[in-house]
């Protein structure tokens, strides 16, 4: 069995390296492609034969184990040359099931239940060979298990319910303590699993399970062919739900994923060939589909062997919670190629992402012919699309990954933070990116374009602006009396040339404002102490407007005499962001000082709707402004009854304040460079908080707390904060003024501000 199975995965693929990547290097893939990826895809077919597992001595409903009747069933079937099992109705408790080449598991009823046992241990989850989170290992065994398998199915109406919760399972990866710390047993393991994987310690070295708390995927087949998951739905799954791994010809139909634990992705297809999911309903915990190709060394292993993710149709599904509706990544050193989705719909505001991908530079890997049509987002939190290689471990890594030849088109959407948003490496640009027939409406920005080169971008429409579009009008200099400045935009889906530039100025910088003069620079005179806007017009008549900036009498300013330090205030007072009068750059900040100058640079002014924050009076000056960087989720109020930082760390003596009971903001507390650093990316206005995991570049590194680590490895990255000539970064020091405003003019640059 095993040599006719491996002589069919090498034709398959074979044939696959011959004929898809030549189409796609040559002509580029499109529709009809999916058409023939679809004719490699079938179901697997069984003798007509059945049991029972009652006839094996299963009893439903008595709180026995009927883990050995349903599996000698199954080893009875497969000796037998093939056909199917049937569990009846009723409730089974059940330890890991391995399925064997030939048989159809058939949950035959709507109230058929396969209920896992909570009893850990190898008795009821075998150690075995399996994978978890894209590194081989030797492991508990996943609940339904299969491998070097041909020929199977898990099918019917019924449900398979992991039985994992707060206390089973999901408790291994992360526990709420009554003192609000958070125990995590799953991380001493994934550490040294990490360092096996990029050492590439053989797998039989590799090995976990008692004693260990890696969780075991749900569904996971490993080198296996014609596999079939249909009709049967899955319920609070330890892990991954359905993981295929290195398996050719795998389909997913019908299924109803609804499981909300850590890491509980709907269906991850792992470095397979030709994937069929369809008409899938999934709510979960993470990333509804989530197409992996191993993680770091392993999965570049795989890729250079020829087992890259490719050849894989998505179509007539429906997505509600989750972090992504259809990912691509982390784990994807081995490469993604070839994903045809089509006609799906999103629709949750717990949604994060309907179309998502995400690498890093250890990760690497590549997403390549990636054609999304026809898709249906009717509500989403984040972003339509989103794309990052800045994900967990952002930067910090020598593989750089590549995004391209991705095609988007008859798209509706509305909401979240984001319509498109797709950054990537200065080193490695998007490029082939398509953009057509999309409708975006009701976001809060537009378009996040970082390094996109050359997009095509036909009929594409956000928050009622038509796009080719310039974006990011600004003033390139601070304007000083005197000085020539230049402005600069970038024409988006199109040729920057296009771009023509007109000047205005005003009295006030809220007041009206007239045309002054036009081109990409000017000259500042005669128009010191009055404000300066710039207007972007491409040649169909779009148009982007920037802020309104102070023209200076000179860029000194007074008492500071570093130069350096002297540019930033200036250009901070030019754009609004702080006042001259009374300006003392080495005062220690508070979150107060913190508030006001995100409030300016965003333009935030009182939310509509109250917040409730315990120690800040409604009739506060700051008030608004305090609610408002709340409410943007750009600060965070503090629970003082949790002795353990939620963001912001402050001392025992206003920890214990019996006064301030929950939601806190301490407007008046002096902050740390640290948490200044943290508050920096919370304001930067991209969401990188939960997504940006790189190591912080300074000699006190250690000094840092570790609710800080990431934070501060993000905000030095990104430039938002620095570190001195002598590499220290001084995170338990007050944060002064100078820091503040720094930090506020570098986060205005990095939006084109």
């Amino acid at each position: 069995m095993r040599n006719r199975m491996l002589s069919l995965i090498v034709c398959l693929l074979a044939a696959m390296m011959m004929v898809l990547p030549a189409m796609a290097e040559e002509t580029g893939l499109t529709w009809d492609m999916a058409e023939e990826i679809l004719t490699h895809i079938s179901d697997p077919v069984f003798p007509d034969y059945e049991v029972n597992v009652l006839d094996f001595g299963a009893v439903p409903n008595d709180d026995q184990l009927d883990t050995a009747a349903i599996q000698a069933a199954i080893d009875h079937v497969s000796e037998q040359g093939g056909g199917k099992v049937i569990v009846p109705s009723g409730t089974f408790d059940t330890g890991a099931i391995t399925l064997k080449s030939n048989v159809n598991l058939c949950l035959e009823s709507e109230d058929t239940l396969l209920l896992y046992t909570r009893e850990i241990n190898h008795d009821n989850y075998p150690l075995v060979y399996c994978h978890f989170e894209g590194s081989g290992l030797y492991n508990w065994s996943p609940l339904v298990y299969a491998y070097q398998a041909e020929n199977i199915a898990l099918t019917g109406k019924g449900t398979l319910d992991g039985h994992a919760d707060k206390d089973n399972w999901w408790n291994w990866c992360r526990t709420f303590n009554a003192d609000g710390s958070t125990t995590r047993p799953q991380s001493a393991d994934t550490s040294p699993l990490r360092k096996q994987t990029d050492a590439r310690v053989p797998f039989e070295e590799r090995v976990y399970g008692e004693g260990h708390y890696l969780r075991p995927n749900f569904f996971q087949v490993l080198n296996c062919t014609n596999v079939l998951v249909e009709g049967v739905t899955f319920k609070n799954s330890p892990m991954w739900i359905m993981n295929p791994v290195e398996t050719v010809n795998f389909t997913a139909r019908g299924v109803t994923v609804d499981t909300h634990g850590y890491n509980n992705d709907g269906c991850d297809p792992e470095n397979c060939n030709y994937v069929l999911i369809e008409n899938c309903y999934f709510n979960t915990g993470d990333d509804c589909i989530a197409i992996k190709a191993g993680r770091n060394a392993d999965g570049r292993a795989l890729g250079e062997a020829g087992w890259p993710s490719q050849n894989i149709i998505i179509r007539n599904n429906n997505f509600a919670n989750g972090h992504g509706g259809i990912a691509m990544g982390s784990e994807m050193s081995g490469g993604i190629r070839n994903v045809f989705a089509d006609n799906n719909t999103f629709d949750s505001p717990t949604l994060n992402y309907a179309l998502r991908f995400k690498t890093n530079a250890q990760r690497g890997g590549y997403i390549e012919n990636v054609y999304l049509r026809n898709s249906t987002v009717k509500s989403v939190g984040q972003a339509s699309v989103h794309a990052t290689m800045l994900y967990d471990t952002g930067r910090d890594g020598d593989y750089l990954p590549y995004f391209r030849n991705i095609t988007i088109e008859n798209l509706t959407s509305a909401g979240g933070q984001y319509g498109i948003f797709m950054e990537a490496f200065d080193e490695v640009p998007i490029t082939g990116l398509v953009l057509r027939n999309v409708s975006i409406e009701d976001v809060d920005k537009s378009v996040r374009a970082l390094n996109w080169e050359d997009p095509v971008m036909e009929n594409v429409t956000i928050n009622g602006k038509s796009f080719p579009a310039p974006v990011e009008a600004h003033i390139v200099e601070t304007p000083v009396d005197g000085a020539s400045i230049h402005a600069a935009a970038t024409q988006l889906g199109g040729d920057n040339a296009d771009i023509s530039y007109t000047w205005l100025v005003g009295d006030t910088r809220d007041g009206a404002f007239t045309e002054c003069a036009t081109g990409d620079t000017f000259t500042c005179t005669g128009v010191t102490g009055k404000f300066l806007k710039v207007i972007a017009t491409d040649k169909q008549g779009s148009t982007s407007e920037s802020i309104a900036y102070e023209v200076l009498a000179t860029a000194a300013i007074e008492g500071v005499e570093d130069a350096d330090t002297s540019a930033y205030v200036a250009d901070a007072i030019s754009r609004g962001y702080v006042d001259a009068e009374g300006l003392d750059i080495t005062r220690e900040i508070t979150n107060r000082d913190v508030a006001r100058m995100i409030a300016r640079l965003w333009g935030l002014t009182a939310p509509e709707a109250d917040v409730e924050i315990a120690d800040l009076a409604k009739d506060d000056p700051d008030y608004g402004v305090i609610a408002a960087v709340v409410e943007g989720s750009m600060m965070n109020l503090k629970d003082p009854s949790i002795a353990v930082a939620q963001g912001t760390l402050y001392n025992a003596a206003v920890l214990s304040d019996e006064a301030n009971k929950r939601t806190c903001f301490y407007p008046d507390a002096v902050l740390t460079r640290e948490e200044l650093g943290y508050l920096s990316i919370l304001a930067c206005g991209v969401p990188y908080n939960e997504t940006l995991g790189t190591a912080p570049k300074c000699s006190d590194a250690s000094d840092i707390d570790s609710t800080y680590k990431d934070d501060i490895g993000a905000s030095t990255y990104f430039g938002f904060m620095t570190v001195n000539e002598e590499g220290l970064f001084l995170p338990k020091s007050n944060a002064t003024m100078e820091d503040l405003i720094k930090m506020i003019v570098r986060i205005a640059d990095f939006n084109n501000m």
